[in-house]
Order: C-alpha cells, then sequence, then structure tokens
C-alpha cells in the first residue's frame, strides 16, 4: 500500500457561500487524515472564505487567493506559480473556476488532478444561455485532464462519461453523515407540540427545498389525522414565503432551531420535498435516526434510496402522491418503523462519514502510486 506520508497535496476551493459547502467539509475531515498520516496539506481558497479558518485550525497551510473569474488568465499564472513552488503529487478542486483554471495551469505539470462535483452544482450553470454554455464549454475542454472525478450520485457519474470523462476515472462517492454527531445532537431539547402526530421537515429554509409542497399537503393530512401538526423548522431566505401557511394554521414554524437532528428525531414522518438536484444532510439524518421518512426523486435522490424499503421516495412536484406516502406511514406505523430502521441501517451501511475519508484516501494512495 502506497504511504500518504511525506507527500504533498493542494485543495483548491472557489466556493463562495457564507458557510460551507457539503465538499469543504467533507474535505476538512479528509484533510485531518491527511495530516495524521503525516502528509503536507495545502489548501487554496478565496479571501475570508469560511473553509479558511477551520482549515487553519487543523494545521492545514492555507493560501488566501483571489480566484477572479473575470481574469482567469492571472489567476491561472498565480496558481502555476503556487504548484511549481510546492510540487504537489495531487491536487483536488472544487468549484468552476478552480476546476478549469487549476486543470489549465497543471495541464503539462506532473501532478494528478482530483476534482469533486456535487448532483446541484454540476454541469456549471451561468446567468444566461451564452454564460452557461460558455461555462461548460472550458469544462468540457479541460475535463480530459482529469486524473479522477468524484460524484455523489449514480446519474451523475453517466453525465460525466457523456461529457468526455472516461468511465474508469469518475469515482463515486455517496453524500454522507458523521452518525454519531447526529446521535449526540438529537438529545437536544426542542419546543415542538406534544401529544400528536407529527410530520414535517427540519433543515434549511431554500427555495429548493419545496417546502411549499408540504404545506400544500397539510389539509389533507389533518382532515384524515384529526389534531396532528405539520411543522416546518430551520432558517433560511425561503421562511417569508411560509408565511400564509403559518398564520392560516396548515403549518406550525419552529425557528430558530438548537438542533435539527433533535427536530428530525421527534417527526413521526420526515418530508424532503425537494424541488432542485441534490441531496440535503438533513435527509441523512432523519435516515440515520430510523426515522420514516417520505422524500421527492430529484437527481441525487434517485436510485439512492430503494422506494418502499428504505424510504418512499415520490415524483417531484406530485403532491398527491406526496400526501399519499405520508398518509400510509400514518396509517401503517409497523410498516413505518420497519422502513425507518431500513433507512437507518442503509445510513450505516452506505452513508457514513468515515467511509467518505476512507474512499479518498484509497483514491489518493493509487494515484501516487501511478504518478511514483
Amino acid at each position: 500500500m502506497t504511504s500518504l506520508s511525506g507527500i504533498t497535496l493542494v485543495f483548491v476551493t472557489s466556493h463562495a457561500g457564507r458557510t460551507l459547502g457539503r465538499i469543504e467539509r467533507r474535505w476538512l475531515r479528509v484533510m485531518e487524515t491527511l495530516l495524521a498520516h503525516g502528509a503536507h496539506v495545502h489548501l487554496v481558497c478565496a479571501l475570508r472564505a469560511p473553509v479558511e479558518g477551520e482549515a487553519r485550525a487543523r494545521g492545514v497551510t492555507v493560501a488566501p487567493y483571489r480566484l477572479d473569474r473575470f481574469n482567469l488568465v492571472r489567476t491561472r499564472s498565480r496558481l502555476r506559480k503556487y504548484l511549481l513552488r510546492y510540487r504537489p503529487a495531487i491536487v483536488h478542486t472544487t468549484g468552476y473556476e478552480a476546476d478549469v483554471v487549476t486543470r489549465w495551469a497543471a495541464s503539462d505539470l506532473p501532478v494528478a488532478i482530483v476534482s469533486s462535483a456535487t448532483c446541484s452544482s454540476w454541469p456549471p450553470r451561468g446567468t444566461g444561455v451564452f454564460d452557461t454554455w460558455i461555462r461548460q464549454r472550458l469544462d468540457r475542454d479541460t475535463l480530459p485532464r482529469l486524473d479522477a472525478f468524484v460524484v455523489d450520485a449514480p446519474e451523475m457519474a453517466e453525465r460525466a462519461v457523456a461529457a468526455g470523462v472516461p468511465r474508469d476515472r469518475v469515482v463515486l462517492d455517496p453524500p454522507s453523515v458523521r452518525i454519531a454527531r447526529v446521535l449526540e445532537e438529537a438529545d437536544v431539547d426542542v419546543e415542538l407540540p406534544d401529544g400528536c402526530p407529527l410530520v414535517g421537515y427540519a433543515g434549511a429554509l431554500s427555495r429548493s427545498r419545496g417546502l411549499m409542497a408540504l404545506a400544500a399537503i397539510a389539509p389533507r393530512i389533518k382532515a384524515q389525522h384529526p389534531g396532528a401538526c405539520v411543522v416546518v423548522a430551520g432558517e433560511g431566505l425561503a421562511r417569508h414565503t411560509l408565511h400564509a401557511a403559518v398564520r392560516d394554521g396548515r403549518i406550525d414554524l419552529v425557528a430558530p432551531v438548537p438542533s435539527v437532528p433533535a427536530v428530525l428525531a421527534r417527526l413521526d414522518v420526515c418530508v424532503f420535498p425537494l424541488a432542485e438536484p441534490g441531496v440535503p444532510t438533513p435527509l441523512l439524518e432523519a435516515l440515520a435516526l430510523g426515522r420514516p421518512t417520505v422524500v421527492t426523486a430529484v437527481p441525487g435522490v434517485a436510485g439512492l434510496l430503494d422506494d418502499g424499503v428504505e424510504a418512499l421516495v415520490v415524483p417531484t412536484r406530485d403532491t398527491d402522491a406526496l400526501a399519499d406516502a405520508v398518509l400510509r406511514l400514518l396509517a401503517d406505523p409497523a410498516f413505518a418503523s420497519a422502513a425507518g430502521e431500513r433507512g437507518r441501517l442503509a445510513a450505516i451501511d452506505r452513508f457514513q462519514a468515515a467511509d467518505s475519508v476512507e474512499r479518498h484516501l484509497a483514491l489518493y494512495r493509487r494515484l501516487a502510486a501511478g504518478r511514483a
């Protein structure tokens, strides 16, 4: 087995959000493990990016760069100098600017290049038709330089192959969650309606979560289960869209939330009426807690879970199917309990964060051996 001790790895991210992205959260665990194995770990990120402080606290060498999307030539030059200075064996990127510029900068250097993307972020989308075309064209032109492309869903793997990535370079790394953390946070006290069936959602309140669908099915749930409460817990920009449903009593809005897993643990049925591609972390947390779960089949989720066994997976934007699935779980507690338990086992078997870290280390060892 190739040792990671002494080798240099550079991570490059152009994620510009105010919070850590899923890939960056995963990287932090990977970086920590690499350092424990004696590797030299560097991070190139935007100035004051959320990942900067987290990486420094773990002992990572951080280089805050301005990844200027409006001057890719200058950014490429600076990054190339960085790679020439530290001579990494592997460079791992995420984010459109980081991906394209790094592949360009390292095109003729003896370094293995890895990119990671999620189903919700790839292929890259611009602000208009022309911008999207340019982004996707640049992405395709640089994809052949990749030594590995880490994706989070089987359908995304097929998209990558169709875009020109050799199939043997696509690495499937499903979304993951730290189950021990979820179980610990589930013990936090939260104030929720008591003495009634609880159906609902906990997590970020964003348009992508499709929460208006949950408000739409609330009257039908309450008609068949008088006394049931439909709960939405969390904070986010889409909170204002729920105000009408709160005022007329269709849903109970809980905010702020001290612990998302604590809310999920109290729900009799967890509902994720997702409207856009991707697998939200609270979905994995609900599975890890063994909660009966209903989720829509957006890209990323479709094929991730065994429908009717580990969760009920319904068509996107089909409120009738969404309501039918929730009512089925409420009407059959034995079936709901069995589905929740199978979902919990799926989380243990397929969605553990520790397994994701090991997949990354195995990939780095294989690439380092090939470069040697």
